[in-house]
C-alpha cells in the first residue's frame, strides 16, 4: 500500500502565486476573479484519500501563472456581454485542474524531479500514486464541468484533453529523432499547448455569450498566443536562468526533445557536420557537459537562439492581430499585454 512520505502535509495548500514574474498589471482587472478560481481549486482538490489530497495540494501550491484560468476569465470579460460569474470562475478552475493533470503526467513520463523548484509529485510520491492522482484531477474537472458549466464547454475540453494526449505521443515518438521537421514540432506543440490556450479563450467567450465573429477571434488568439508560449518556454530551456525558472538547463535535450532553436540549426548544417551532430544526440541520456556546449556553440553559429525568438515574436504578433474582431475594452488590451508577455518571460 503506498503511503504518504514522512513529513508530508495533507492540509490545505497556501493559496499560489497568480501572476509569475511581471504580468501583475495585466491580470489587475480579474484579480477578484482569480482569487475566487484559487478558492474553487483549494475546495475542488480535497479527499478524503490522504495521498490523494496531499498529492494534488502538492502541486497546487508549486504556484504557476494560472495562465489558463486566467485566458478564460479575461475572454470572459472582453466579450461585453453579461455573464454568469460563478460558472466562468468554476470552468477556470477545471481548465487548471486539466493543467494540473498534464504536468503530473508529463513529469511521469519525462521521469522529471523538480518543477518551479520543488520537487516533483513523481519525485515525491512515486510514479504510480501521481499516475493515479493525475487521472483523479482530470476526473474532478470533467465533474466540475458537467455541473457547472454546459455542454460545450465538455466537448471543448474533451477536445483539448485528446490533443494534449496525442502531443505527447507525438513528442515521444520524434524524441532523439534528429530529423524533426519544424512542421512537426508545431503540430506537437499546437496539440499540447496551443489548442488548450485557444480552447480556454474559446470556452471564456462561449459561455459569456459572445458573438461567433468574437468567438473566432478569441480561438485564433489563443492559439497563436499558446504557440508563441510553448516556443519561448522552448526557448528559454536554453538560455533561462533557473534561479528564476525552476528548471535546470537543457533538460529538453538531455530528454531529447527535439525543440526549435535545435531544429533551425540542424536543418542548416552541410551533411557532414550534421552526421557529427547526429552521433553527438543518439543518446541523449548520454549527454556529457562537453556535448551539450556544442549543442549550444551550433545553435548559437546558425543563429537558432535569435531566429527561435523571431518566430515566437511572429505568432504573438499574429496574435494581437486576431483582437481586432474583440471589442476594445482593458481586458482586450490585457490579452494582448499577456501575449507580449511571452516573449520578455522569465518563468
Amino acid at each position: 500500500m503506498t503511503s504518504v512520505p514522512a513529513g508530508t502535509t495533507t492540509m490545505e495548500p497556501e493559496p499560489a502565486a497568480v501572476t509569475g514574474a511581471g504580468p501583475s498589471s495585466f491580470l489587475e482587472p480579474i484579480r477578484e476573479d482569480l482569487g475566487a478560481v484559487e478558492e474553487i481549486l483549494k475546495h475542488q482538490i480535497r479527499s478524503d484519500v490522504r495521498a490523494a489530497y496531499a498529492i494534488s495540494g502538492h502541486t497546487l501550491s508549486a504556484g504557476g501563472k494560472r495562465l489558463r484560468p486566467a485566458l478564460v476569465m479575461l475572454s470572459a470579460h472582453a466579450s461585453l456581454v453579461q455573464y454568469p460569474a460563478r460558472t466562468i470562475q468554476s470552468c477556470a478552475a477545471a481548465a487548471e485542474l486539466i493543467h494540473m493533470a498534464s504536468l503530473i503526467h508529463d513529469d511521469v513520463v519525462d521521469n522529471a524531479e523538480e518543477r518551479r523548484g520543488r520537487p516533483t509529485a513523481n519525485a515525491a510520491f512515486g510514479n504510480q500514486i501521481s499516475v493515479l492522482v493525475g487521472d483523479y484531477l482530470l476526473a474532478k474537472s470533467i465533474y466540475l464541468a458537467a455541473t457547472e458549466g454546459t455542454m460545450d464547454v465538455i466537448r471543448v475540453f474533451s477536445d483539448v484533453t485528446v490533443g494534449l494526449s496525442e502531443g505527447e505521443v507525438l513528442q515521444i515518438t520524434a524524441k532523439g529523432d534528429a530529423d524533426t521537421s519544424e512542421e512537426t514540432y508545431r503540430r506537437i506543440i499546437e496539440k499540447k499547448t496551443a489548442g488548450f490556450i485557444s480552447g480556454c479563450c474559446r470556452i471564456g467567450g462561449m459561455l459569456a455569450g459572445a458573438s461567433e465573429q468574437t468567438l473566432e477571434s478569441l480561438s485564433l488568439f489563443g492559439l497563436n498566443c499558446g504557440l508563441a508560449f510553448q516556443i519561448a518556454d522552448d526557448l528559454l530551456d536554453y538560455v533561462g536562468n533557473p534561479e528564476i525558472t525552476g528548471k535546470a538547463l537543457d533538460g529538453d535535450l538531455r530528454e531529447g526533445k527535439m525543440t526549435l532553436p535545435l531544429i533551425l540549426a540542424l536543418r542548416d548544417t552541410g551533411e557532414a557536420e550534421r552526421r557529427e551532430y547526429l552521433s553527438v544526440l543518439e543518446d541523449p541520456e548520454a549527454l556529457s557537459g562537453a556535448d551539450i556546449q556544442k549543442v549550444h556553440d551550433l545553435i548559437k553559429r546558425y543563429d537558432g537562439f535569435r531566429r527561435t525568438s523571431t518566430v515566437a515574436a511572429g505568432y504573438v504578433a499574429e496574435a494581437q492581430k486576431a483582437l481586432v474582431g474583440v471589442p476594445a475594452s482593458i481586458y482586450r488590451d490585457s490579452l494582448s499585454a499577456l501575449a507580449e508577455y511571452s516573449l520578455v518571460r522569465e518563468v
